[in-house]
């Protein structure tokens, strides 16, 4: 008895033009445009709300902690804009909140914010990523054709 599979594969495959070391270059320069928007500040101060981490427009805030959130954001802002450029599976939503979280440790580290603003920062809310299963399969990429074949479970 034989047991094998027939497997269809549909594919739309682009290649870049740009050798493996131009090709990050080109993307930094803005040659190759990356089809997904920007995570900005705005961006990331609705997910820490939404996600009920952080409430930055809390009436219970005082005024030393508007000054040193705000001095935190600013901080954030800088850190988000350079990464701008990156791919986005660097600039995610999840790492940018992770971003966040090392803003506001660092700074409660270094004194620049209370310790009465950071505990208003709900980190438990921030659940892990999951880390993807591995595929059953593998996809060999050749210069004339492309192989697909089935992982063998070790």
């Amino acid at each position: 008895m034989s047991n094998e599979y027939n497997l269809k594969l549909n594919c739309n495959a682009f290649f870049c033009p740009y050798s493996n070391q131009d090709a990050k270059a080109a993307y930094k320069s803005g040659e190759i445009r990356d089809p997904s928007p920007p995570i900005t500040l705005a961006t990331i101060k609705r997910k820490l709300k939404e996600s009920m981490i952080f409430d930055y427009e809390d009436p219970s805030l005082n005024d030393r902690e508007k000054k040193e959130l705000s001095k935190l954001f600013d901080a954030v802002e800088i850190m988000t804009t350079a990464r701008a450029r990156q791919p986005f599976n660097v600039q995610n939503m999840f790492s940018s909140l992770r971003l966040v979280e090392r803003a506001v440790k660092k700074q409660l580290k270094e004194g620049q914010i209370s310790e009465s603003l950071a505990s208003k920062f709900k980190w438990d809310k921030l659940s892990n990523r999951q880390k993807r299963d591995k595929p059953m399969y593998y996809l060999d990429v050749a210069r004339d054709s492309v192989h697909v074949g089935l992982k063998k479970n070790k």
